[in-house]
């Protein structure tokens, strides 16, 4: 561990409630150190934290920080004026951004970084799984919950698997010993501005890494950046090296023939639903294949695989009608997500869609309007800020609108406050209904699901 940390005993984390600041806090307790935080309101994460033995303050406040507070971390989504950190600066004390403290604490792994603008979370999940179900017991910190597990994060010993943030260009901070990008999007912009910007970042990435960078060679951004890094590419098209082929469905299982070096291996069969997660799982066999691991025991232990909390999660079965919450809130994830459900050829797929940021909802705009026609029905509620401030460049009833000139179905702006009310009586038994978004959309589902028992039993 670097010698920064070496005269560090007690950690005080603002924005703790979130998922990646969580997994932080989790490591740092299961290293030793006394961890506290703060988070503006609680949480299933927060109550998580609190069993583990980890003290957390509700409201940003300097009395927050405690005398003996030593070093202070906090999320990206924490600005420079938070009362915690002007008082942390004001003391004298050391300020860390979460991305430089994870470095820190990686720094003499070997660390396999996965990072890309869409499907890091299952890719990094996945090798986490399938490392230890092979016995090597690394060390994971993931961006959401691995339904395999109780916790997104935990220490082992030589290997350190990171879902690397690129949001905020966070991921350079680390020291990859193995890298894999999933794919570049055109997102985060409001932190890049450009694309080539970006691309400029995840080159730099793969340059930072020591021994190998794995991307999908079906992105012509990624194999641009493995063409001047001489990585490996993955994915469907002839020109990978690892290459799937014959894609389709089995029951809830993705199914597809895999080759090395056009050499075909055996088929590969996995409980997640799309092409996206074929293109996740191609990665992560990559990976196990660079590691030159028994192909059979890898691809026997993906059955054992339950997926990630968050990503296409049947939350729950009411008579015939089915919930599912999703984190999709790019229209690349969105039309993904959508086409997987559509196969499970539901009576009527209803989907429930919270945007996420005033910025991404305005650069994104378009795309938003033509990623939905798998839908049968939409209902798109309120813009989630994550504290963002919305300048009057874009709201959810022009949105709606313009998705309405692109969409088959009927499409309807509920706000958020009357969701739980309002959508039980709209749904219909053989729905698959989804809640799509990154923001609290979890939440009201439960509530809606939670109203619709109701109304059955009175009735």
């Amino acid at each position: 561990m670097d010698e920064v940390l070496s005269t560090i005993k007690n950690i005080h984390l603002i924005g703790i409630g979130g998922i990646g600041m969580s997994g932080l806090a989790l490591l740092l307790k299961e290293k030793g150190f006394n961890v506290r935080g703060s988070d503006v309101e609680g949480g299933y994460i927060t109550k998580m934290l609190k069993d583990c033995g980890i003290e957390v303050y509700l409201g940003h406040k300097k009395e927050n920080l405690a005398e003996d507070t030593h070093l202070v971390c906090y999320s990206s989504a924490i600005k420079e004026n938070n009362p915690e950190i002007q008082e942390a600066r004001k003391r004298g004390l050391s300020v860390l951004q979460r991305g430089k403290l994870l470095g820190l604490i990686s720094w003499d792994k070997k660390t396999i970084a996965i990072s890309g603008s869409h499907g890091k979370t299952t890719t990094s999940s996945l090798v986490g799984f399938l490392l230890t179900s092979l016995g090597f017991k690394p060390t994971v910190f993931v961006g959401g919950i691995p339904l395999n597990y109780k916790y997104n994060a935990w220490w082992g010993n030589e290997y350190f698997v990171i879902e690397a943030d690129e949001s905020d260009g966070s991921f350079l901070y680390y020291n990859p010993w193995v890298s894999i990008i999933t794919n570049i999007d055109y997102e985060h912009l409001d932190y890049y501005k450009n694309i080539e910007t970006l691309k400029g970042n995840f080159l730099q990435f793969a340059y930072q890494t020591k021994e190998l960078t794995i991307g999908c060679g079906d992105d012509p951004f990624v194999y641009e950046i493995l063409k001047k890094a001489k990585g490996v590419s993955y994915g469907f098209g002839a020109h990978n090296k690892i290459r799937a082929k014959d894609f389709h469905y089995d029951g809830e299982f993705s199914c597809f023939d895999f080759f090395i070096d056009g050499k075909f291996v055996r088929q590969v069969k996995i409980p997640l639903l799309g092409r996206h997660n074929a293109l996740n799982t191609l990665a992560v066999l990559s990976f196990f294949n660079h590691l030159n691991e028994d192909t059979s025991k890898v691809i026997g232990a993906l059955k054992y695989f339950k997926g990630t909390k968050r990503r296409f999660q049947i939350k729950k079965k009411i008579g015939d009608i089915t919930f599912v919450d999703d984190y999709a809130h790019h229209p690349t994830e969105i039309d993904a997500v959508l086409k997987a459900a559509r196969y499970l050829n539901p009576r009527r797929l209803f989907v429930i869609f919270q945007p996420h940021r005033f910025s991404r909802v305005e650069n994104l705009y378009k795309d938003f309007a033509r990623c939905f026609n798998c839908a049968d029905e939409l209902i798109v509620t309120d813009i989630y800020s994550a504290s963002e401030t919305n300048h009057g460049k874009v709201d959810v009833k022009s949105l709606s609108k313009e998705i309405q000139n692109n969409f088959k179905g009927s499409v309807v702006h509920i706000p958020k406050d009357k969701l739980i009310s309002e959508i039980p009586s709209r749904l219909k038994e053989g729905d698959l209904v989804m809640g799509l978004g990154a923001g609290d959309i979890n939440n009201i589902m439960d509530g809606i699901i939670n109203e619709l028992e109701a109304s059955r039993i009175k009735a």
